[in-house]
């Protein structure tokens, strides 16, 4: 069983892409560095607050984009004659904590997912229909919230998917965070790190940090594209802007 990669490993990678000073003892096992970043890591950048939070967001940014972080197989208790449930601080009907997004649901066969919009143009009253024994579809509601169709009049076991956070862990991270992701991620998580990182210089540096970043975005396209087949309803365009309501013009 192959060794978990940490944040600690993946440091190297991020400071050579930044041009910065690797901490002194690297070689020895990760030990939480002093917090202004001295003399245990680089020195322009503060390693718990600044380095280590780049590399975290980039697997949530990893995660977001492909849905590949998930918790499967899930008991969840969905209570009677309720059509909307809360995905955040809602333990009481199975849902653990750190859930990000709903994903899929099997009762014990899978169930439609659809989106709210469809469902009011194909049946516009659903919401007054009389509370049933099954499960018709269920929609996300953003990352908040999931509704069914219809209610139900008993209480309801259903098996949940979920995209779940990669670390729950609050800050000041200190290298040992395991990545969640599959190595092929590695590359492109320093190199999400270094182009945050670098656009905080400004000037040209940001310029070269922005051309970086959409290379990140590029590669995390290829890698989500299987994702998409597996579930094209993970984020739905209903929710969001289109993708080319504010163009960036290069002049």
């Amino acid at each position: 069983m192959a060794t978990p990669v940490t944040l600690y490993d993946l440091l190297p990678d991020v400071l050579s892409r930044i041009e910065e000073d690797l901490p002194p003892a690297f070689n020895s096992p990760p030990t939480p560095p002093n917090p202004d970043g001295a003399p245990d890591g680089p020195i322009f950048w503060n390693l718990m607050g600044e380095v280590y939070v780049q590399m975290v967001d980039a697997i949530f940014e990893a995660a977001m984009a492909t849905g590949l972080v998930q918790l499967s197989n899930v008991q969840v208790t969905l209570a009677a004659n309720t059509t909307y449930f809360a995905l955040q601080n809602n333990t009481s009907i199975g849902i653990p904590k750190g859930v990000i997004a709903a994903m899929r649901m099997r009762a014990p066969f899978s169930i439609r997912k659809t989106t709210l919009k469809a469902l009011d143009d194909y049946q516009p009253a659903w919401q007054q229909t009389t509370p049933g024994s099954q499960i018709i579809s269920w929609f996300p509601l953003g990352l908040s919230y999931f509704g069914i169709y219809p209610q139900q009049a008993a209480d309801s076991q259903v098996v949940m998917d979920f995209i779940y956070s990669p670390i729950n862990q609050t800050r000041p991270y200190d290298g040992t965070q395991v990545v969640p992701l599959q190595q092929e991620f590695n590359d492109i998580l320093t190199q999400y790190a270094a182009a945050m990182l670098r656009s905080k210089e400004g000037g040209a540096e940001a310029e070269e940090a922005d051309v970086v970043f959409q290379a990140f975005a590029t590669r995390m396209k290829k890698l989500s594209a299987f994702q998409m087949r597996m579930d094209s309803l993970d984020y739905s365009p209903a929710f969001g802007a289109a993708a080319r309501v504010n163009p960036r013009e290069v002049v």
